[in-house]
């Protein structure tokens, strides 16, 4: 986001005067009360924003300390999740529709999944016959298409028994440690039609002109 993040989080960026992560969690379904918000930097910004409630769900804070990829974020919220059987996942640079998030709850393991016809940029996922996820294929030129990895997902609570999938030198990947839990729980592929990365000022300018089907 170059200059737009300088001073504040990439989540707090405003979209039609509000923060991004604010339509993220008002497009949670009825049913999560609860929700953890992993922070690092500008966390107080976060924290003042939203407080201990928000659009009548309870809001958590957890601190990641080293910044050691996305499974290292979804292991700082464990303590707060209280033995959940099963809990959602989202990115917070991401916008998803309600409807989706809403389907995802029928699985213990799932992965929301988009058909791009733009792929370049984007790691890409490919499925079984049973509509699973089953392989994961790392972003490169030559994926002008395909299912993308939305950055949404449904856990359950074995996913904190498995060793995570180190993906660089100092980092580690949910997506990846999920596919290594293929054979013995392995995540549904949900198709979504709409999704919305807000990670650069270009996707940040789609979102503005978008926003109206997240809200």
């Amino acid at each position: 986001m170059g200059d737009l993040s300088k001073e504040t989080s990439k989540v707090m960026i405003e979209i039609n005067g509000k923060p991004k992560l604010a339509y993220t969690i008002e497009q949670l379904p009825e049913e999560i009360t609860d929700v953890v918000v992993v922070v690092n930097y500008q966390a107080e910004k976060i924290k003042d924003y939203f407080g201990e409630s928000f659009d009548g769900k309870n809001i958590h804070y957890a601190h990641q300390e080293s910044l050691d990829g996305t499974d290292g974020a979804v292991r700082a919220a464990q303590k707060h999740l209280h033995e959940q059987d099963k809990f959602l996942v989202l990115s917070g640079d991401d916008l998803f529709l309600k409807k989706d998030l809403q389907r995802m709850l029928r699985y213990s393991y799932a992965m929301l999944v988009h058909y791009s016809h733009d792929a370049k940029q984007f790691g890409l996922v490919s499925i079984d016959d049973n509509d699973f996820v089953d392989d994961l294929m790392e972003k490169s030129e030559r994926h002008s298409e395909g299912l993308i990895f939305t950055g949404a997902c449904m856990l359950g609570e074995e996913y904190f028994d498995k060793k995570p999938v180190q993906v660089s030198e100092t980092e580690y990947g949910l997506p990846h440690t999920l596919l290594s839990m293929y054979d013995t729980h392995p995540a549904k592929a949900v198709h979504t039609e709409l999704w919305l990365p807000v990670g650069t000022p270009e996707q940040l300018n789609t979102a503005i002109q978008h926003i109206e089907q997240f809200s």
